[in-house]
């Protein structure tokens, strides 16, 4: 249990710091727009591959880094009943690597569809292009 409330604490802005970073964000200098706008480049890179494979839908996000797919589709045209398995698979066969909802505590007991948590903060838009589409290629043979 603290194993997963410190990686919380550790990679997750806490929101009283999101909301004073808010309040300043009209002051935002060159260096920081562009850092912005490198983020959206790769989100929207993203965002257009992963709606290009059969099986997925994801809006695009106005803020963030993250983006969660419903990939329970997706297991399902691979076979793969477990979650886990999938994950394990994809970063295998594809060099894709995310994280499950189980990362992040406990899974609700209602809870049936198979979400993951793809992170685009750490790696460049080719990376990006060339790990989506093998992660697609996959998927879809």
């Amino acid at each position: 249990h603290i194993a997963k409330l410190n990686i919380n604490d550790e990679s997750c802005t806490n929101h009283f710091i999101q909301c004073a970073l808010a309040s300043v964000m009209d002051k935002v200098n060159e260096d920081a727009k562009s850092i912005l706008n490198r983020l959206k480049g790769r989100r929207d890179i993203c965002v257009n591959l992963l709606n290009s494979i059969r099986g997925l839908s994801l809006f695009s996000p106005d803020s963030t880094f993250y983006l969660y797919l419903n990939v329970g589709e997706l297991m399902e045209h691979k076979n793969i009943k477990d979650l886990e398995k999938f994950r394990i698979s994809a970063l295998k066969n594809t060099g894709v690597s995310f994280c499950t909802r189980s990362h992040f505590g406990s899974l609700n007991t209602r809870q049936d569809e198979n979400y993951i948590r793809l992170a685009y903060s750490g790696i460049n838009s080719e990376a990006i292009k060339q790990g989506l589409i093998s992660f697609k290629d996959w998927i879809e043979n």
